[in-house]
């Protein structure tokens, strides 16, 4: 049987090793565990993975952007690993590339057939995460279907300006980042930000971000 190279990214040391006990009795898996650094998406290259098990936390802490830059790695599949199975950020993280979502109490029984599913090209979902992502896009038509247009969806519609600025902020751009794409000022990027929370009716970015791309408002 071929070895499969696997690689583990979490920010902290017993993150790490949880994950890599899951995959101890795998004698075909060749498992690299790697902290995130700036250097990360060249340091998988090295390795040759070709599945990625990613800490949730790695995403909230070192942009969301990562996943678009794991895109330029064509044999790699993402597995992100989270902690909730009504985590809006599912949505996010699918769109922007990731093969699926598990939850880490299941990690040690699910994460070996997930692994060998994602590998064959599938999208593998926790089964909790599946049925709340079925209950929430079945909500979403629900309620599309109650709104005559496409505009009552916001409380008021975007700017120009704020559409490409939650265009960017949907793909983990930080506000520099946005301020430098658009050739504004952060000020003004927090400003179109605190609108764009406003209209949405979100509470934070990834809830805008998700809330853009359940809507349709934006496209990666």
């Amino acid at each position: 049987m071929p070895v499969l190279n696997i690689a583990i990214v979490a920010r902290l040391p017993f993150v790490r090793a949880e994950l890599r006990a899951c995959l101890e009795n795998e004698r075909a898996f060749q498992v690299t565990s790697l902290a995130p650094t700036d250097e990360l998406v060249e340091e998988l290259f090295a390795a040759d993975a070709q599945i990625l098990l990613l800490d949730i936390q790695v995403l909230e802490n070192e942009g969301w952007q990562l996943l678009e830059e794991l895109r330029a790695l064509p044999h790699l599949r993402t597995l992100v690993i989270g902690d909730r199975p009504d985590d809006r950020r599912v949505v996010n993280a699918l769109a922007l590339g990731a093969r699926g979502f598990l939850l880490r109490a299941r990690a040690a029984a699910e994460i070996p057939n997930a692994i060998h599913a994602a590998r064959s090209g599938s999208i593998v979902l926790d089964a909790q995460v599946a049925a709340t992502l079925t209950r929430a896009l079945r909500a979403h038509e629900n309620s599309r279907a109650e709104n005559e247009t496409d505009a009552k969806v916001l409380i008021e519609p975007l700017t120009e300006r704020e559409s490409q600025t939650l265009r960017l902020m949907t793909r983990g751009l930080a506000n520099k980042q946005i301020a430098s794409e658009l050739f504004i000022t952060e000020h003004t990027v927090k400003f179109h930000i605190r609108a764009i929370l406003g209209k949405l009716g979100a509470a934070n970015r990834t809830e805008a971000a998700t809330l853009a791309l359940q809507k349709g408002l934006v496209n990666l």
